[in-house]
């Protein structure tokens, strides 16, 4: 699929290829095991470029720019590894900014200064992200929240947007860190970063305002999170092609190429359809949706896409490099890791397509 890219979008993409030379396998695998897991600095560099705040509106102190423009950015930082989670903070940016009077945090997360991250998750993979276990509850005028949150990216992170269910539907609330009655449990995952539960006992929160074109702050919020991990996903199968490409171009065996034999011709041109039907779907989401109005069917089919073509291309990479590929010290591995870890954030493909027959069953009714 060729991308008619608008002048600024191509030099937006052109700023994120910058700065992901600055990133890639060497760096991603450094940070394994820190804590945080990615670079203060970094997530600060993509404030100053805007990145954070680039679905903000311009009066909130944001670009104002949409779902294609931050597509971009992500598919780069699939590509380059980037371990700053310039999508979660864009997200949350752009939920904070809502409202009349847009939330104390979206200065310093639009700076890269501060993180706030989404907790939607809950228990097992497709469980339904609009009735969330957690509650909301009010009591002598304020707002409390009780319940659990699982595979919670807190690593860094200042606050959290969670969904809670409430006396008239499911509603987003920020909550701090460092909160009364929040505590967090981590855990370590096959990418080297760490996920989190984060468990919520009567923990002061603040509502946040829908979006005026959304169907609600929690589902928008949702929405966005979808599609901004399948772009991600996306820049990871797109280098793994590329770097097992350049592999089979010199790796000899029987005196020639081993990209001269059909049969790995065959599982590289496989590898390139999956990437470009992954491709046509995210890109064509992107430019004809309002990022806060997408159609869940359409967020769920590109996450269930994604999810499932970024771990099929990269493990394909992986054989098509031999033994190399499945050690350690090879980089193609570290793009199946980073594969997985996206893949199930939010929900994995089986889980996003039992959504997607829910979500149809639901409107033929």
């Amino acid at each position: 699929m060729d991308l008619h890219l608008t002048s600024e979008q191509s030099m937006l993409r052109d700023s994120a290829q910058k700065f992901v030379a600055a990133a890639g396998p060497k760096v991603a695998r450094g940070l394994r095991g820190r804590e945080p897991g990615f670079a203060p600095k970094m997530l600060r560099e993509a404030g100053e470029l805007g990145w954070l705040g680039i679905l903000v509106p311009a009066p909130a102190g944001g670009l104002d720019l949409g779902l294609t423009e931050l597509a971009l950015v992500l598919q780069q930082a699939g590509r380059g590894l980037v371990c700053e989670p310039i999508g979660l903070a864009a997200i949350a940016a752009a939920a904070l900014a809502q409202g009349s009077t847009p939330h104390s945090m979206l200065a310093p997360v639009m700076a890269g200064s501060a993180l706030v991250v989404t907790a939607l998750q809950e228990g097992a993979f497709g469980d339904d992200p609009l009735a969330p276990r957690t509650r909301a509850t009010k009591r002598d005028g304020a707002l409390r929240l009780t319940g659990t949150k699982t595979f919670v990216c807190a690593d860094g992170a200042d606050g959290f947007l969670v969904s809670a269910g409430g006396s008239d539907g499911p509603v987003l609330c920020y909550v701090g860190r460092d909160a009364p009655g929040v505590s967090l449990t981590a855990i370590q995952t096959v990418d080297g970063r760490r996920l989190a539960s984060l468990a919520l006992a009567d923990a002061p929160a603040d509502l946040l305002s829908p979006h005026p074109s959304s169907r609600g702050a929690v589902e928008a919020v949702h929405n966005l999170l979808l599609l901004a991990l399948a772009a991600e996903l996306l820049g990871v199968m797109e280098k793994a092609q590329e770097m097992t490409l350049d592999y089979l171009r010199i790796r000899k065996q029987f005196g020639k190429p081993i990209g001269s034999f059909q049969a790995l011709q065959h599982q590289a041109a496989d590898n390139y359809i999956r990437i470009e039907a992954t491709r046509s779907l995210v890109f064509q989401i992107a430019a004809n949706t309002d990022a806060y109005a997408i159609d869940p069917l359409m967020a769920v089919a590109a996450k269930a896409k994604a999810s499932g073509e970024a771990l099929t291309v990269t493990k394909a990479c992986i054989q098509l490099h031999g033994a190399i590929g499945f050690t350690d010290e090879h980089d193609i591995g570290l793009y199946l890791k980073r594969a997985m870890l996206l893949s199930s954030l939010g929900g994995n493909a089986a889980a996003q397509r039992r959504r997607y027959v829910a979500l149809t069953d639901g409107r033929n009714d």
